[in-house]
């Protein structure tokens, strides 16, 4: 049985590294120099637009997009499409570009390009916001995912930016 990471913890690594990536612009208080951090971000479009936060905050920056599901190893991380197994990061090397989830089993990582064995970090279709005052989460049907984060409004559908079709 593979551990799970839970989603918040996730979603607190990438806003603790896009909180070190906007220290740039500021005064900088610490690197990632040296350090290697693996993830992977759809970009497929269709991406949603962040709502005003709880504190009036309306900065919201979209930083996760989530189409299916994504397993780590030790070459990288792979994300799929859950209904179609379609590889989202097509740029990640040892990633099996078909990777379907069962409709009976649910997903489970499979054995990478390198034979490396990996481990479920998110099953999740929605999207998730930055804020100054922590990162919300939401599926796509607007309901909020990590309800103990008090900046966040409970429902937010996704609502396509206005560049997007």
């Amino acid at each position: 049985m593979f551990a799970h990471l839970p989603f918040t913890t996730l979603g607190a690594l990438a806003l603790a590294m896009l909180a070190q990536a906007n220290l740039s612009s500021h005064h900088r208080r610490g690197s990632l120099t040296g350090q290697s951090v693996a993830f992977a971000c759809y970009g497929g479009g269709g991406d949603c637009e962040c709502p005003t936060d709880l504190t009036g905050d309306s900065a919201g920056v979209l930083i996760n997009v989530y189409p299916g599901y994504q397993c780590a190893y030790a070459g990288g991380a792979c994300t799929w499409d859950d209904k179609t197994g379609a590889l989202q990061n097509v740029d990640q090397t040892n990633c099996p570009t078909v990777a379907a989830c069962s409709t009976s089993g649910g997903c489970e990582c499979p054995t990478d390009l390198n034979d490396d064995t990996g481990v479920l970090i998110n099953q999740f279709t929605g999207y998730q916001c930055a804020y100054t005052n922590g990162a919300c989460t939401w599926d796509y049907t607007g309901a909020l995912q990590n309800t103990a984060q008090t900046n966040c409004p409970t429902s937010a559908p996704c609502a396509q930016l206005a560049g997007d079709s």
